[in-house]
C-alpha cells in the first residue's frame, strides 16, 4: 500500500460506523444504539449524515404520517449548527433537552398541577421534619422556615393556575412558571409512569437521537429506556457520547454499563482535531478508566505538549502564566503564544477567569445568587444585560465620536425621544436637548477617571436616559437616596442611627449582591461582556466542551478553587486520596479524582496545535515523578520550579 493510500485509509477509518448507524434507523426494523464518539471524532458529522440518510430514505413516509425525527443537543449553539447543516429541514425537531422536555409536557396542565402538588407537599413535610430536629434561630432554621413559607404559598396558589408556562432561556419568575429542573423532573416522571406519554413520544418521534448523552439528566435517560424497550418494534433511541466527557453531576454515571444487552454499541476511533502528541496523551489519561483508544489522523501534525510545575505560593499568577506563554512561543516556534488573545486559557472555575481577566467585582457578588447563575453566564441576567446592551454601546459610541451611532442608540432606547413622547411634547426640541444633556452628563463621569457602575446607573436614572429594568429599580432608589444624603451632609449621629436600623433590617442577598456590584469599575462591564460572549482569552474547563482552539493553556490550581468537587493535587499524585475518596472507590461511586480526570481529558482534547499545563503545587518533585511514572509526559516535556 502506498503512503497516499495508507493516509486515505486512515482518514476514512470511521466510515463503516456511519453506515452501521444508518442501518439502525430503519422504520421497519429500528434498533437502539449507543455511539461512542470520543473527543474530536466528528460526532456532529456522523449525526448529520444519519439525519440526511433518514430524510433520503424515509422522508416522504415520515411526513405523510406526521412523524418527525427528534434530536436533543446540549446547547443552543449546537442546535443552530445542526439545523444549519440539515438546511433547516422541518422533518427534524432539533432542541436542547429543556426545550424538548417542555415540548412533550406543555399541554398537560392538569397533570403538571398534580405533580407539583405532590412534590410541594412532600418537600414541605421533609422541611418540617428537619426543622423539628434542628435548632431554632440558626441560619439553617431561618432558611428552612423561609422555604416552608414560600412552598406553602405556591401550593395554595396552584388551584388558581389555569395553564403553566416555561422559557428555556429565561428566569421563569411568574407565578405560573416552571423552573428548569422541574421541567426535566416532570417530563422524566411522565415518560416513566404514564403509558399515554410514551405513546405520544413514540407517535411523534420514531427516532430520537441524544447528543452528549453522558451529560443528559440521568432521570430522563432512565425514563427513555422504558419506551425504548416497550416499543422496540417502532422506536429507536440513539445515544451519542463519551463517558470521559461527562462533566456535569446530573449526568448518568457509567452510561455504557447501563445499556440493555440488545443495544448496538458502535465506536468511532479517529480523532480529527488533535495533534498526534495530544492524542497519545489523552489515551494515557483515560487508560485507567476504559479501553477506548483513539487514533490521530495520519496527516495530523506532531504537536507540542508541555507541563510547567510552579510553586503554589507564587504571588503573581498572571506574571507566571505570561512567562510560561513566552516559553511556549519559543518551544513551539509559534509567536502567537506570546499574544494572550491568540490562546485559550482554561481555568477550573468562573471566578478564577474573572480574577485573571479583571471583572471579578462585577461577577463575584452576582454569582453568589444561585438562581442568577445561568443568566449571568449566558448574558441574559436583566441587571447585567442593561449595562452590556443599553449603556455600554452608548458609551463606546460616544468615546469614538460616532454621533450617528449615539443618536441611533438614543432614538431606539431612550424614553425621552420615542415617537409618542415627541408627539405629545409641547416642545420636541426640548426633549432632544434633555436627551443630549443626559448623554453629556454620563460622559462627563469619565473626565475624573473611570467611574463605578453605581455612578453610571445613577446618572442614567437622574436624566431618564433609559428605562431602568425592574431588577435595578430598588438599587436606583438606594443610589439616589445616598446621593441626596451626601448633599445634605447628615449629622454623624443620624448616620449612626441609620446604620443601627440597617443592622436590624438586613438586606436580602439579591439586593446585597446588586449593591456590591455597583462598586465595581464600569470598565469591568466590557470585559464581562466579552467573557460571556466567548470572545475572551479565558474560559472554564466545563465551558469549552465541544470547542477547539489552536493553543490551549490549562491552569491546574486547587488553591484558587472554591469547591471540593475537583482536586488536581490528588490526580497528579501530590496528595493522597481522602477517606471519602477511598470509600467511594470501594462502592463504585464517583470521586473527586474521577471528576478531575474527566475534566482534564476534556481540556486536553481542545488543542489543535499545542498544549501547555500550568500546575501550581506545594511539592513539584512529587508531581513530576508521578506524571512520568504514569507515562503522561517525558522528562524533557516538564519545566519545574527548583
Amino acid at each position: 500500500m502506498t503512503a497516499e493510500a495508507a493516509e486515505l485509509s486512515n482518514i476514512t477509518l470511521d466510515d463503516p460506523v456511519d453506515e452501521e448507524i444508518a442501518s439502525y434507523l430503519d422504520l421497519a426494523s429500528p434498533r437502539c444504539f449507543f455511539l461512542f464518539a470520543g473527543a474530536g471524532s466528528g460526532k456532529t458529522r456522523s449525526l448529520v449524515k444519519a439525519l440526511n440518510h433518514v430524510k433520503a430514505t424515509y422522508g416522504r413516509d415520515l411526513s405523510l404520517h406526521g412523524y418527525r425525527v427528534g434530536v436533543i443537543t446540549y446547547t443552543n449553539a449546537a442546535c443552530e449548527e445542526i439545523k444549519r447543516r440539515i438546511d433547516f429541514s422541518p422533518l427534524f425537531y432539533v432542541a436542547t433537552i429543556h426545550s424538548f422536555a417542555w415540548e412533550l409536557i406543555k399541554g398537560f396542565h392538569h397533570d403538571i398541577r398534580e405533580w407539583l402538588r405532590e412534590s410541594l407537599v412532600a418537600d414541605i413535610e421533609e422541611l418540617r421534619v428537619q426543622e423539628e430536629k434542628g435548632r431554632a434561630g440558626t441560619k439553617a432554621s431561618i432558611t428552612r422556615l423561609a422555604q416552608i413559607e414560600s412552598k406553602s404559598k405556591r401550593l395554595d396558589r396552584l388551584g388558581e393556575i389555569k395553564s403553566f408556562s416555561y422559557n428555556p432561556n429565561g428566569e421563569n419568575r411568574e407565578p405560573n412558571s416552571l423552573n428548569h429542573s422541574e421541567v426535566i423532573a416532570i417530563c422524566s416522571a411522565f415518560i416513566a409512569q404514564k403509558p399515554l406519554m410514551r405513546w405520544i413520544l413514540v407517535g411523534r418521534f420514531p427516532f430520537l437521537l441524544i447528543d452528549e448523552s453522558q451529560d443528559t439528566n440521568r432521570h430522563l435517560v432512565d425514563a427513555l429506556f422504558v419506551p425504548a424497550q416497550e416499543h422496540s418494534d417502532r422506536f429507536a433511541l440513539g445515544l451519542i457520547g463519551d463517558v470521559m466527557q461527562r462533566i456535569y453531576a446530573d449526568g448518568k454515571e457509567r452510561i455504557e454499563d447501563a445499556l440493555p444487552e440488545n443495544w448496538a454499541k458502535p465506536s468511532k476511533k479517529l480523532n480529527h482535531r488533535c495533534p498526534k502528541r495530544v492524542v497519545t496523551l489523552i489515551n494515557k489519561i483515560r487508560s485507567e478508566v476504559d479501553t477506548h483508544i483513539q487514533e490521530p489522523r495520519s496527516d495530523a501534525i506532531e504537536g507540542h505538549v508541555r507541563l510547567f510545575i510552579r510553586l503554589s505560593g507564587a504571588p503573581d499568577r498572571k506574571a507566571v502564566e505570561d512567562e510560561i506563554r513566552a516559553r511556549m512561543a519559543a518551544v513551539t516556534d509559534d509567536a502567537s503564544w506570546g499574544q494572550i488573545d491568540n490562546c485559550k486559557v482554561l481555568t477550573l472555575e468562573h471566578h478564577m477567569s474573572a480574577k485573571r481577566l479583571g471583572f471579578e467585582n462585577v461577577f463575584a457578588p452576582l454569582y453568589e445568587i444561585d438562581s442568577w447563575r445561568t443568566g449571568l453566564l449566558d448574558g441574559t441576567l436583566p441587571a447585567t444585560r442593561f449595562f452590556t446592551q443599553s449603556i455600554l454601546p452608548l458609551i463606546e459610541a460616544s468615546k469614538r465620536g460616532d454621533k450617528f451611532a449615539v443618536s441611533r442608540i438614543v432614538r431606539q432606547s431612550s424614553p425621552l425621544v420615542t415617537a409618542p413622547a415627541l408627539k405629545a411634547a409641547e416642545d420636541a426640541g426640548a426633549l432632544l436637548k434633555q436627551a443630549q444633556s443626559g448623554v453629556d452628563a454620563l460622559m462627563a463621569l469619565w473626565e475624573e477617571g473611570d467611574p463605578v457602575c453605581g455612578e453610571v446607573l445613577r446618572s442614567v436614572a437622574e436624566h431618564q436616559l433609559f428605562v431602568i429594568p425592574d431588577a435595578l429599580l430598588p438599587v436606583v432608589e438606594v443610589l439616589l437616596a445616598e446621593s441626596a444624603e451626601a448633599e445634605e451632609a447628615a449629622p454623624e449621629a443620624e448616620a449612626d442611627d441609620k446604620a443601627g436600623d440597617e443592622a436590624d433590617d438586613p438586606l436580602t442577598p439579591e439586593m446585597g449582591a446588586l449593591l456590591s456590584m455597583m462598586n465595581a469599575p464600569f470598565a469591568e462591564i466590557d470585559i464581562y461582556r466579552r467573557y460571556v460572549s466567548g470572545l475572551a482569552s479565558f474560559d472554564t474547563h466545563q465551558g469549552v466542551k465541544g470547542l477547539e482552539f489552536e493553543r490551549v493553556m490549562v491552569i491546574m490550581d486547587d488553591s484558587e478553587a472554591c469547591g471540593f468537587m475537583f482536586g488536581y493535587a490528588k490526580l497528579l499524585g501530590e496528595k493522597a486520596p481522602t477517606a471519602t475518596d477511598m470509600k467511594n472507590m470501594e462502592e463504585g461511586k464517583d470521586t473527586s479524582i474521577d471528576r478531575t480526570r474527566r475534566l482534564l481529558y476534556v481540556t486536553c482534547s481542545r488543542a489543535e496545535r499545542s498544549l501547555a499545563f500550568v500546575a501550581y503545587s506545594e511539592n513539584p518533585e512529587a508531581v513530576k515523578a508521578n506524571v512520568i511514572s504514569n507515562g503522561w509526559f517525558s522528562e524533557d516535556e516538564i519545566d519545574i520550579t527548583k
